[in-house]
Formats: structure tokens, sequence, C-alpha cells
């Protein structure tokens, strides 16, 4: 089964989400909601209520740049306001951005530990030249949206992200319900994966150890004559 994942703003027409849930294979929205500390998509809330009321998983994205990172990612939670375990997308293509501001960017994120957020950055050749054959440990916890176009196969920082996430591997798709091209991602994983990818995350119901009990008295009556054996902690006993 093939699906694909497109992702829009402002810059796509107008979309007929119910015509591409009909006569498409997308499976998937990601918005445009922020930029930078000020800017939002004014499309979003609209589609992103479009979207899900076609039948759409709906994640969103910040474009971030450079320097300020608290407030954008204020401005970012205050116009997404996003649910509990909700997927949350960072840009990192603006050439001024340094991968501290990245980083800055994901700990405020999961700074809001009510929210316990799931984390996504996009990026390509930037990503891919500023982080070079690194680990990074704090990225290394999030997931990759790799943007690799007119290739069979993407290049990304291994080191930091063994496998890739998302793949944008074209600028130039087209769905039903959109006129013009739009970016398309590949999910690396079936379906399923990829439905339970956008979330929002479920918490995961953890077992209830039981409470201690004191000493247990158990009486017998036996017949006269009637002897037993039985075994406490290991110990057996005669009666």
């Amino acid at each position: 089964m093939t699906f694909s994942i497109i992702d829009i703003s402002h810059h796509q027409n107008e979309p007929d989400f119910a015509a591409m849930k009909a006569g498409s294979d997308v499976v998937g929205v990601i918005l445009k909601a922020t930029e930078g500390p000020f800017y939002v998509d004014p499309t979003f809330k609209s589609r992103r209520e479009a979207a899900r009321n076609a039948g759409f998983k709906v994640a969103s994205y910040h474009f971030l740049k450079r320097g300020s990172v608290a407030q954008q990612m204020l401005h970012y939670l205050d116009v997404v306001h996003p649910a509990r375990g909700e997927r949350m997308i960072i840009d990192y293509e603006d050439p001024p951005c340094t991968l501290d501001d990245l980083r800055a960017a994901v700990k405020f994120l999961w700074a809001q530990a009510d929210l316990d957020l799931q984390v996504t950055v996009y990026g390509g050749s930037k990503l891919e030249a500023d982080l070079g054959n690194q680990r990074d440990e704090l990225l290394a916890k999030t997931s990759l949206w790799t943007a690799q176009y007119a290739t069979t196969r993407p290049n990304w920082s291994t080191a930091t992200w063994p496998v890739w996430t998302l793949w944008q591997f074209s600028d130039k798709g087209r769905v039903a319900g959109l006129n013009g091209p739009v970016d398309v991602s590949r999910f690396n994983g079936p379906v399923e994966n990829c439905l339970t990818w956008f979330g929002p995350a479920v918490p995961v119901a953890q077992p209830v150890k039981p409470e201690p009990v004191g000493d247990v008295v158990v009486a017998i009556t036996l017949p006269p004559g009637v002897t037993v054996e039985f075994f406490v902690n290991g110990e057996q006993y005669r009666g």
C-alpha cells in the first residue's frame, strides 16, 4: 500500500480536503502555523479544522528564525494550543539559524511537562551540513523529517538519527483537491505507524503494583489420624 503526507502553507491554493480524501492517497497533512516570534500563517486554523473534519491526521510546524527562541516557541504554542501528546515540528532551514537555536527550541517544547509533546525536526542540506557526522544526544531523541529532492535515496545525519521518519522527496507533487504543486513526503513504515506518529500520543498506563499484605493465617481441620505435609517460604512442615 502506498500513501503520502503533504505539507502546505498560505503559498498553496485553498484545498478541497473532502475531494482530497476521496481521490488521493494522502493520509496526513502538515500545516505551517508560525514563523519567528510574531508571524502566524493566516490559513492555519481554518485549514486545520477543515482537514480534521475530512478525516485527515494533522500536525503543525514552526519556521525557526535566529535568536529569541523562547519567544518563538511561546508564540508557536499560543497559536497551536496543542493537545497533550501532540506532534509539533521545528523547521530548521533559515541560514542564520544555529544548532544551539534548534536545541533550545526542542528543550523549550519538552519543558512543557504537562503537554508531553512529540517533537520532530525538519531539515535538509543545512541540517546535514551543520550536524555532520557528530551525534547530538538531545536531537537524537526527536524524529527526523528530511528534505531531499531529485534522488532515489535521502542523505541525512545518521550519527544522530539512524533512520529518517519522514522524507520530503518532492516539491512538485499533485494531489486531488489541490490546484498546483505541493510538497509530498513518504513515511518510513506502514500506514498504521504513520497514523500513530501523527498522534496525539496516548500515555501508556503503568501497571499497578499490589500492596503488600501482612501475615496470612490459614486454619485447616483434619479428621483424626490424618496428617499433611506443606511448605511455607520453602520450609517443610508436617501436621
